[in-house]
């Protein structure tokens, strides 16, 4: 195998599949990804058997056709450093690759496209859409940090996603809190209810444009795969159930306080950092157009600071985790926020103002 590219076009499409390389794995050849000639373009493969990443570049001199199985970080690493000139990729038939650039010349060694795994195909195709790509990553974003680590609750460390009646919503919860975003698709989509691993959707908000284009997702009983270009990505689906949010989502609260996004966060920064024991527990103390965010930690210190909100009701104290409240109010643009209480010891909400399509779920933490 033999190629002639430009470093950027080598570099830019090795890094979009580098998050499907397995970094912890008894089989060395998934450290590296498939690199071999498809008619007159260059195909690139990682996977981790979990997820898979392919990308076809089409600009590239291929003079002798091939396929060989590279170190994913080296080569990055290699091709990172190289001036920006012509790039030489040799393969001989030891499986000893040679990149030359100027006077500069690297051999590493590969492993044969034989070792490595075939991607499995789909079963049947249950569902076939075009999502914008804005709104994709508008909801992973809003919804995918609130997902749970914990591999021992397999359903939790994935997002929800669901089509019902041309309204897509997606949901993300580590069982302390909830993030739920709904948006209609504008189109008639068969239903469906799939969780989707946070793996492939970091990846995905990697990709995802700002634009009106639209990312091509189909849907089988055991995959998701989604195509825009030249790239594919492919990731097993979490089997299970998923627990049941609709009651959280429609609780109906009480006591309402609107304030200003910005304050309320700066605030909420200053008095966590003593906020310093397990709970990472702040006290908010609502009265009439004011509140006051509170922290004490014992044998270390107290911080106190009062912020102007839009309040008229009974006073109410409650406490949360500061991380909690400062993760949703990262994802929210809008300048004015509503944060949504029925007592001391029920679940609240924040949400944007006025806004009936994202809401932000909070258990609170016992006084």
């Amino acid at each position: 195998m033999k190629i002639v590219c430009k470093k950027e076009d080598i570099l830019n499409n090795v890094q979009m599949i580098e998050g499907a390389v397995s970094t912890k794995t008894t089989l060395p050849v998934l450290n590296n990804f498939l690199m071999e000639s498809v008619d007159k373009k260059l195909q690139l493969i990682a996977t981790d058997l979990e997820i898979t990443i392919k990308c076809l570049i089409k600009d590239i001199n291929i003079i002798k056709q091939g396929a060989i199985t590279i170190p994913a970080r080296k080569f990055i690493d290699i091709i990172r450093e190289l001036p920006d000139s012509e790039i030489n990729i040799e393969v001989n038939e030891k499986n000893l690759i040679t990149i030359k650039c100027d006077k500069i010349t690297y051999k590493l060694m590969g492993l044969p496209k034989s070792e490595y795994p075939s991607i499995l195909e789909p079963k049947k195709e249950i569902v076939s859409l075009k999502i914008n790509q804005g709104l994709l990553k508008n909801m992973i974003k809003k919804t995918i940090f609130s997902v749970s680590t914990d591999e021992t609750r397999k359903t939790l460390t994935g997002v929800l996603l669901s089509i019902e009646d041309n309204e897509i919503k997606m949901v993300g919860t580590d069982g302390h809190r909830l993030a739920f975003i709904k948006d209609n698709i504008g189109k008639e989509v068969k239903n469906i209810k799939i969780i989707i691993p946070t793996k492939i959707l970091n990846e995905l908000l990697k990709i995802l444009k700002e634009d009106e284009k639209d990312i091509d997702v189909s849907i089988s009983e055991n995959q998701i795969i989604f195509k825009l270009d030249e790239l594919v990505l492919i990731s097993k689906l979490i089997e299970g159930q998923y627990p049941s949010y609709e009651q959280i989502v429609n609780k109906i609260f009480d006591k309402k306080i609107k304030v200003e996004k910005e304050i309320f966060s700066k605030a909420v920064k200053r008095v966590a950092l003593l906020a310093i024991d397990k709970t990472n527990a702040i006290r908010l103390k609502a009265s009439t157009n004011k509140l006051i965010i509170n922290a004490i930690t014992t044998d270390i210190g107290e911080a106190e600071e009062e912020v102007p909100v839009e309040y008229k009701g009974e006073e109410i104290l409650i406490a949360f985790n500061a991380k909690y409240i400062m993760d949703v109010l990262k994802v929210i643009e809008n300048n004015e926020i509503e944060i949504n209480l029925l007592d001391p010891t029920s679940a609240g909400s924040i949400k944007p103002l006025n806004d009936k399509n994202y809401l932000y779920i909070i258990m609170p933490i016992r006084l």
